[in-house]
């Protein structure tokens, strides 16, 4: 094999621990301490919150190839290309509901996102109009 070939193995591997520990970070919001927080006692009432946690990520990478039985004149091996690689991945997370426990009982009170609300409903007014004028051509 080549030796620019052998470089680009090498220096992959540094590439795939980052990669490998990049996923092992993303995946540390699924702990239950991360979904439901510490909870905070005022007076005899116990407030709890309870958090929605998204974690998502891609990768790729590429590869190569020659262009023909041409060497290349200082090693007389054969010119070709290659390379590639890329990643990445995010995570999102809300609060979704506050757990209230006190002498009375327990109760869920949901945490209601007007933002998220709002989008939905423009999200799907914009696909029903879209839908009616190409209903009507």
């Amino acid at each position: 094999m080549s030796e620019n070939y052998n470089k680009l193995l090498i220096e992959s591997v540094p590439d795939q621990q980052s990669a490998n520990e990049l996923i092992g970070k993303l995946f540390d919001v699924t702990r239950p301490d991360a979904v439901f927080s510490q909870p905070v006692t005022v007076g005899d009432h116990t407030i709890i919150t309870a958090s929605e946690y998204s974690a998502g990520m891609g990768v790729g990478y590429g590869g190569g190839g020659g262009i023909g039985p041409a060497a290349n004149e200082e090693t007389n091996e054969p010119i070709g290309y290659g390379g590639g690689g890329g990643g990445g991945g995010g995570t999102t997370a809300r609060p979704v509901a506050t757990i209230i426990v006190s002498p009375s009982g327990v109760r869920v009170e949901p945490i209601v996102d007007v933002t998220k609300i709002a989008i939905t409903m423009f999200t799907a007014l914009g696909a029903m109009a879209m839908a009616l004028r190409k209903m009507k051509a």
